[in-house]
């Protein structure tokens, strides 16, 4: 029996542990292949055959097929031995696409060999890497600018050529390609990165101006990932490069430095920067718990100016940690006639005022008594 049927967008075509019965061909779309949460790849060739193993080695199907797109996908719902013998072409495509996958599999497997030559980009300090693909200059150095506030590093490029040579030699944590190419080249060029074993599970990203709904409706339903809208708006780039990469967005604000978590306020505080630090406050806290953490250190000397939003946001991590009543010596690092009144916040009281990160690291590292006989 053969059934045509149309999925939207998260629908699932094959589920994870089934026992499957003949396979499935792709007619339009883009379909993820998904395991314990993660994409391993995508399907979004029109013709592709998927699903086939599970009947061909009697086992369940490992991994959940779904729908990234709205796509539409013809399962063919009949034993493969009978669909051979009633049409020997079928035969020759599953072999064909039965060899493409183990070609791909000896490539991914040959690159971790000494003697092949693809190399990871230029490591960062957090192992983050981007190619951008975008033959206006200006944007390859706004979008570096960006990176480089994440200690994330960056390569640049404006010729599709030369974004397929790179790839065939580097890996990435991402890839960013505008969809103002010359020629509409951006979805080809997605096409053929995704057959590339260096980067065919790397999540593409599209580049648009803002308002450009025919634009982004394009590179969504051609299977990139996200898309960001030129001109930047800094936080709004970074957050969604976090969760496009799956980082940890909380760790533009929150890091543990030697024994104490520091947690920076940057220069404007927007709502959407706002709500952002909200969301990570319990998840940070509960880290710091975990990891025996005793001391921390707010930073808002950045701040460009101390309006509500600010003390609001230090208020409520100061109360949380006096909620839980947390054996946590605080200090807070701020410039300016007002630096004090950031005692008056609940749950702050005690904590010491400095100027500078150096001033709070000697701060901590005195005991406790001694800073009482001081006084």
């Amino acid at each position: 029996m053969i059934r045509a049927i149309e999925y939207e967008a998260g629908d699932v075509v094959l589920p994870e542990g089934e026992l499957g019965k003949g396979f499935c061909i792709l007619e339009s779309g883009t379909l993820e292949v998904v395991r314990d949460g993660r994409t391993l790849t995508e399907i979004d060739t029109a013709g592709s055959i998927f699903g086939e193993l599970s009947e061909i080695l009697s086992m369940k199907r490992d991994a959940t097929i779904r729908a990234k797109t709205q796509a539409k996908v013809r399962h063919i719902e009949e034993s493969i031995s009978d669909i051979v013998i009633k049409n020997p072409k079928v035969s020759i495509k599953l072999i064909r696409t039965l060899g493409r996958r183990l070609y791909r599999m000896n490539r991914l497997v040959s690159s971790g060999l000494p003697a092949d030559k693809t190399e990871h980009s230029e490591a960062s300090a957090t192992g983050v890497s981007l190619l951008v693909v975008d033959d206006q200059p200006a944007i390859i150095d706004q979008l570096s600018e960006i990176a480089e506030r994440n200690e994330w590093s960056v390569q640049g490029t404006g010729s599709e050529a030369e974004a397929l040579s790179i790839c065939e030699r580097s890996s990435f944590t991402a890839i960013i390609i505008s969809m103002a190419l010359p020629d509409d080249s951006a979805v080809d060029l997605r096409r053929k990165l995704k057959t590339n074993s260096n980067v065919m599970n790397t999540p593409v990203i599209g580049m648009i101006v803002k308002g450009d709904e025919a634009s982004q409706t394009k590179a969504i339903d051609s299977g990139f990932a996200d898309c960001l809208n030129k001109p930047f708006d800094r936080n709004k780039t970074e957050a969604t490069l976090y969760e496009v990469m799956q980082l940890d967005s909380s760790a533009r604000y929150f890091k543990q430095i030697e024994d104490f978590l520091f947690f920076k306020l940057p220069e404007v505080l927007s709502n959407f920067v706002i709500n952002d630090i909200k969301e990570n406050l319990d998840t940070r806290i509960r880290g710091t718990i975990n990891a025996g953490i005793q001391k921390m250190v707010i930073d808002v000397s950045k701040l460009e100016e101390v309006g509500e939003e600010a003390v609001e946001v230090v208020g409520e991590f100061a109360e949380k940690i006096e909620e839980l009543k947390l054996p946590m010596r605080g200090v807070i690092v701020a410039v300016g006639e007002e630096a004090e009144m950031w005692n008056n916040l609940d749950g702050a009281e005690d904590w010491g005022i400095c100027e500078t990160l150096e001033e709070a690291k000697e701060f901590l590292a005195k005991d406790p008594e001694e800073e009482e006989g001081e006084e």
